[in-house]
This record gives structure tokens, sequence and C-alpha cells, in this order.
């Protein structure tokens, strides 16, 4: 039996259109003093490891509200306690970018 395959497409949707789009409720400020980082990857190095090789650290994922999330060990996720330490750097995502799915799209089309 042989199964044959068939060309996925493009990666875009061809259905959709600027209509579709959504606007967007505006986000709350960077605070840092209040550890709020609406819709940002944060970063903070980890303890010696990051004195011997600087680029290494721990990444935490930051939701709409600020609030971060991280991954922390086996099977957890920390909910606005960043693992270790504060946040030393931190890049804010343009939500522009972000290309949503819409109940059109099917994967198997």
């Amino acid at each position: 039996m042989k199964l044959a395959l068939t060309p996925m497409g493009d990666v875009e949707d061809p259905s959709y259109t600027k209509d579709d789009e959504h606007d967007l409720w505006p986000l709350d400020e960077i605070n840092p003093t209040k550890a709020r980082f609406p819709c940002c990857l944060v970063w903070t190095p980890l303890p010696v490891v990051s004195w011997l090789a600087p680029f290494i650290g721990h990444v935490g994922l930051c939701m709409e509200d600020g609030v971060v999330v991280d991954f922390s060990g086996s099977n957890f996720v920390n909910t606005d306690d960043f693992a270790y330490g504060a946040v030393a750097r931190y890049v804010q995502l343009d939500r522009q970018q972000v290309q949503l799915l819409n109940s059109r799209t099917s994967l198997s089309s």
C-alpha cells in the first residue's frame, strides 16, 4: 500500500483577510519595581554559572497582565515568582507581528 503525499501549500492562510484581525487592548506599562513586564521575555543570571559564561541564564515568559511565568524544575511552573531572583533584562514582544490561527485554518488542508 502506497501513501500519496500531497503538498500542504504555503504557510500563510490564503483565506485570511485584514477583517479577521481583532483590535488589541492596550498593555499596562512595564514596571520593574512591581515585577510587571507585559508581553515580555525576561532573563536573569544564574548564580556562579553566569559568572563563568555570562550568556547563560534563566528565561521566563510574561503574560499580558505582566505576570512572569517560568519553568523551575521537573514539571513545576512558577507563576509571579521568578525562580532565580529579580529580572535583569527584558524584551517586549510586538503583538502586531503575531499571526493568530482562526477557525477556518486547519492543519490537514
